[in-house]
């Protein structure tokens, strides 16, 4: 007989988050009367109604149960006020997740999300179970049998190098915030710091003390987007069986991803200014609503081993360029508008508030960043048909996002404006299961025919 199980207690956090906007109601009545008996009421209110909350979500969680049966069924059960059962098969899976940030680690927790088939993302499940229940419904629903793994060598050490490099970097931003910050610099300072005074000069002509410190923030945010980043691919391990792909690792907070390689949506070689110097390409994998955050594997030009066993079926688009007689400027729109507006802020600052011309170069050279990124888009974005596959290339940001579509369920749209019907060009968006959506943006409708020409073909 199937045995019946209940959520961790951490399940109940999700009522909880969406609840605990009601005790902010009496705060904001003590906050108008002003007065210390207000808040003294207020908070024997907030005190009852969180005793309120608790106690409604203890029932909550008592009142719903999950029960995985010999088949490998999963049902998830929900006797409060009315009964409801929905029930999951592990061949309607096309991925799931488990996920143990620090704080679930401590209490024995996981997070499991599996995504169906087909579904958007909304309609994805999450369930908050033990450690050993969220192993042995993963292992039942979509079980692993002989993995061949691949273990990155050098990732971390090559993460190790870069953040090392970012806090010299925030170091000096730093000296220089508290040089630009005090009319008099302290002689310990000028000792202990010498060797930084020809890079402390030679931006304090430039950087006031707004653009300094604005550096500063922006130094310390890439370090700890770097640091969450390292910490992630600690103990990093990606492998395949003949039917799945994943990955796991994490140090304070583990994870693991499985995907089945039948419901790949696409792959995704992202492009992007770091990448192309370091010539390493991360390669990400979506399938339906289900996309990780962190890549897939990372694979070094000239060494696609790993790459072709894999994903053997891959083909990247070719390097050849659409025509771009009458293309259209929307690449340039997103980035181009602020761009201009900053590079005028820059030109009026210098006859009216020179002080300032410094901390307004900042915005703007981000800015002309990313419509760097948007003449790339213009130059490359396009999609093609490579040995029965969509190919595309599509911009976004600074990134360039080379996509091999595998998935055979494909809907093409076709957009013209009265603009682009007169210079025989439109806008093609593919429709993928789970809601996905690749838009490619003014391309040539002689390109775009045999791509429509194959998909007609097909049905």
């Amino acid at each position: 007989m199937t045995r019946q199980r209940h959520y961790h207690p951490l399940a109940a956090l999700r009522f909880l988050r969406k609840a605990v906007v009601v005790c902010l109601l009496p705060l904001a009545n003590a906050l108008l009367e002003f007065s210390l008996n207000a808040l003294l009421t207020a908070l024997r209110q907030d005190a009852a109604l969180l005793l309120f909350l608790c106690g409604a979500s203890s029932i909550l969680l008592e009142a719903s149960s999950w029960a995985l049966d010999e088949a490998g069924v999963l049902r998830l059960r929900w006797a409060f006020i009315s009964k409801r059962e929905r029930i999951i098969r592990g061949e309607a899976l096309a991925a799931l997740t488990i996920e143990r940030p620090l704080f679930f680690r401590l209490l024995g927790a996981s997070r499991v999300v599996l995504y169906p088939v087909g579904q958007p993302a909304k309609r994805a499940v999450t369930l908050y179970l033990h450690k050993e229940d969220a192993q042995e419904l993963a292992d039942r629903l979509m079980p692993v049998r002989d993995p061949v793994c691949h273990r990155p060598a050098g990732g971390e050490r090559a993460a190790l190098v870069v953040l090392g490099a970012n806090g010299l970097s925030t170091l000096a931003l730093t000296y220089l915030a508290i040089r630009q910050s005090r009319p008099f610099p302290l002689t310990a300072e000028a000792v202990a710091l010498s060797r930084l005074n020809v890079l402390v000069r030679f931006a304090a002509h430039w950087l006031p003390a707004g653009a300094a410190w604005m550096l500063v923030l922006a130094g310390a945010l890439f370090g700890i987007s770097l640091a969450r980043s390292f910490v992630q691919t600690v103990h990093y391990t990606v492998w395949h069986t003949a039917d799945q792909l994943g990955s796991r690792g994490g140090w304070l907070s583990r994870f693991e991803f499985r995907v089945r390689s039948s419901e790949i949506s696409y792959a995704d070689v992202r492009v992007s200014p770091i990448a192309r110097l370091m010539k390493r390409w991360p390669v990400f994998v979506v399938a339906g609503s289900c996309r990780p955050e962190l890549p897939l594997f990372v694979y070094r030009s000239g060494q696609e081993e790993l790459f072709r066993e894999l994903l053997p079926e891959f083909r990247m688009p070719p390097d050849t360029r659409h025509d771009l007689t009458h293309r259209s400027a929307v690449f340039f729109a997103p980035a181009g508008i602020p761009f201009g507006l900053c590079l005028l802020l820059v030109l009026v600052s210098r006859s009216v508030l020179p002080a300032l011309t410094g901390t307004l170069l900042i915005p703007t050279a981000v800015f002309a960043v990313f419509l760097a990124g948007g003449l790339m888009g213009w130059l490359k974005e396009g999609i093609w048909l490579r040995e029965g596959r969509f190919t595309l290339r599509r911009q976004k940001g600074v990134y360039l996002h080379c996509i091999c579509v595998f998935h055979p369920d494909v809907c093409l749209r076709t957009f013209q404006s009265p603009w682009a019907a007169r210079y025989q060009r439109m806008t093609l968006t593919l429709a993928l299961p789970g809601q996905v959506r690749l838009k490619v943006r003014s391309i040539p409708m002689r390109d775009a025919a045999p791509c429509l020409n194959a998909l007609e073909q097909e049905i």
